[in-house]
């Protein structure tokens, strides 16, 4: 239930908001609003094409835009007032805008883990010449997931499809990121990062590919996500789930490593234990400032990562110093 706004304190905090008209209105809701409100907060739409300084004052800058014209804003912005946090660096976001780069991380964290986290082996191909050559997956074993290796939010940087076989290699937009499919049960597990929270939600995702689906000559060589169908993510009890001090291990060790404080991960367990018998873990995709909305309580947490923010001062100053709740899976 939406609070009576009257009841609610005088704000003395703004915080002002710079997100694509899609994301501000499926995050920037009324229930979020009155919970900011009861703890003295205001969110104020920041409009790009303006000077910042002309429509402040603000207390924390959050924003999902990475045009030139609002990067030099925001440089502006932050040389005249040092002290107010912009949530996140541009810099530190350029990782996560190219699918290769985005995942270079993921290596460094594995020596302090309890389970073993990797990337499944992938290549960056820029030519569509090479895609029709003699070796057109470059040494990768099929099936493949081929992504579009900009992320841009247009619709095309959303193109994914599954490749069965070389065939299905020909005619995709280069530049293309070229990845492995591991075999993960039909089940992904969604982490959402906000500063110090760390939730972890359950997600259904594409079926394991059989054996004989790759020999099939009368099969389709590649097809669409969006044409196949995501099995159910079936509940097979808390020993499913990947443990509570693993996750926390790896939100952590993400965001410190790319020096963001808003983002989730997509990760699943594959099908095949490795030699010693444990689970292995793979990490597939960051995303930076994701679909909050579909974080089950969203509002509480980021009206405490917005208080927490306000009350350090600067951004850099929370980098790191929270301890991480871990909220269980949730399915969907």
């Amino acid at each position: 239930m939406v609070a009576d706004h009257q009841s609610s304190p005088r704000p003395r905090f703004t915080i002002g908001y710079a997100l694509p008209p899609g994301k501000a209105g499926s995050v920037i809701q009324p229930p979020l609003e009155a919970l900011a409100a009861e703890r003295g907060m205001r969110l104020v739409a920041v409009d790009a094409s303006l000077p910042l300084a002309d429509q402040g004052p603000f207390d924390l800058i959050i924003h999902k835009l990475f045009d030139r014209p609002w990067r030099a804003q925001l440089e502006a912005f932050s040389a005249l007032h040092p002290s107010v946090p912009v949530v996140d660096a541009p810099a530190a976001v350029d990782r996560l805008l190219d699918r290769f780069t985005m995942l270079d991380v993921v290596p460094g964290l594995a020596a302090g883990l309890d389970f073993p986290l990797s990337v499944p082996a992938q290549v960056t191909v820029s030519d569509a010449a090479a895609l029709a050559a003699d070796d057109p997956s470059h040494g990768l074993r099929f099936p493949l997931i081929a992504k579009p290796l900009a992320v841009d939010g247009s619709a095309s940087s959303h193109d994914l499809c599954l490749v069965y076989r070389a065939e299905g290699l020909r005619g995709l937009h280069t530049p293309v990121v070229l990845q492995e499919f591991v075999n993960h049960g039909g089940v992904l597990f969604k982490v959402y990062v906000v500063g110090g929270r760390a939730v972890c939600v359950r997600r259904s995702s594409l079926p394991d590919v059989p054996a004989e689906r790759l020999a099939d000559p009368d099969a389709d060589a590649s097809v669409p996500f969006a044409n196949i169908s995501s099995r159910p993510a079936l509940d097979k009890g808390e020993d499913s789930m990947p443990p509570a001090a693993f996750v926390d291990q790896v939100a952590r060790g993400l965001r410190q490593a790319l020096g963001l404080h808003l983002l989730n991960f997509d990760m699943f367990a594959a099908t095949e234990l490795d030699d010693g018998g444990r689970r292995r873990y793979f990490l597939v995709d960051i995303n930076y400032f994701p679909g909050f909305a579909k974080m089950p309580g969203y509002e509480t947490a980021l009206t405490d990562f917005f208080a927490e923010m306000i009350q350090l001062g600067t951004a850099g100053a929370a980098a790191g110093q929270e301890k991480l709740e871990y909220v269980p899976c949730n399915e969907l």
